[in-house]
C-alpha cells in the first residue's frame, strides 16, 4: 500500500515539473540606439548560449565626426534599473587581467568609424570554483555571466571629443514574459 502512495506521489510530481512554465525573457526595444550628431551607440542584450536569459550585451560605437572620439571605459557605467551598478568587462577577458584591472581603458575611435564588441556586468559575473584555484590565464576560467536581471539595464557612456566629456544613457528593459 505505501508503495503505491509512493508511486503516485512520484507521477504526481513528475507531470507537475512537467507541466512547468519555462522562462523565456525578452527585451523592449530588442536593440537600443541613441544618436547625436557626434556618435551613435548601439546596445543590444544577447542571449546566453543555449539558454533563454541575456546575460551580456552587443555594443557598437560609429564615430559621426571628422575627429576621434575617445571612450573613457573608467567612466563608463552599467545602468541597473537607472543607478550605476559597476562597469563593463569584454569579451576575450582573463581571470588574472580581471584581478589586475585597476583602471579601465581608453578606446580612441578614428573619424567616421565604427567599433563593436561583446560586453557584460562585471558585478554580475558569477565564480567558478575552478577557475580561482587554477588561476588560470583563459576567458574560460575564472568566471561565468550569470543572467542581466529584470528591469532596466544598459549603460552611461562617456566620450570625450577634444578633452570635453559627452554622456548618454541607452537603456532596454529586460522582462521575463
Amino acid at each position: 500500500m505505501k508503495s503505491k502512495i509512493a508511486l503516485s506521489f512520484a507521477i504526481f510530481v513528475l507531470v507537475l515539473a512537467g507541466c512547468a512554465k519555462k522562462q523565456i525573457y525578452s527585451s523592449m526595444p530588442p536593440m537600443q540606439t541613441v544618436s547625436t550628431s557626434i556618435f551613435e551607440v548601439k546596445l543590444e542584450p544577447l542571449k546566453a548560449e543555449g539558454y533563454d536569459y541575456y546575460n551580456r550585451f552587443r555594443f557598437q560605437f560609429t564615430n559621426k565626426t571628422n575627429g576621434d572620439l575617445v571612450i573613457d571605459w573608467s567612466e563608463t557605467f552599467y545602468l541597473r534599473n537607472g543607478e550605476k551598478y559597476g562597469r563593463f568587462g569584454w569579451e576575450g577577458l582573463t581571470f588574472e587581467q580581471l584581478r589586475e584591472v585597476q583602471e579601465e581603458p581608453q578606446v580612441t575611435i578614428a573619424a567616421g568609424k565604427t567599433d563593436a564588441i561583446e560586453l557584460f556586468p562585471i558585478k554580475l559575473m558569477g565564480w567558478k570554483e575552478e577557475g580561482v584555484r587554477m588561476k588560470a590565464a583563459t576567458p574560460e576560467a575564472g568566471f561565468t555571466l550569470t543572467p542581466l536581471p529584470e528591469g532596466e539595464n544598459g549603460m552611461s557612456i562617456a566620450v570625450l571629443q577634444d578633452g570635453k566629456l559627452l554622456r548618454k544613457k541607452i537603456l532596454v528593459n529586460i522582462k521575463l514574459e
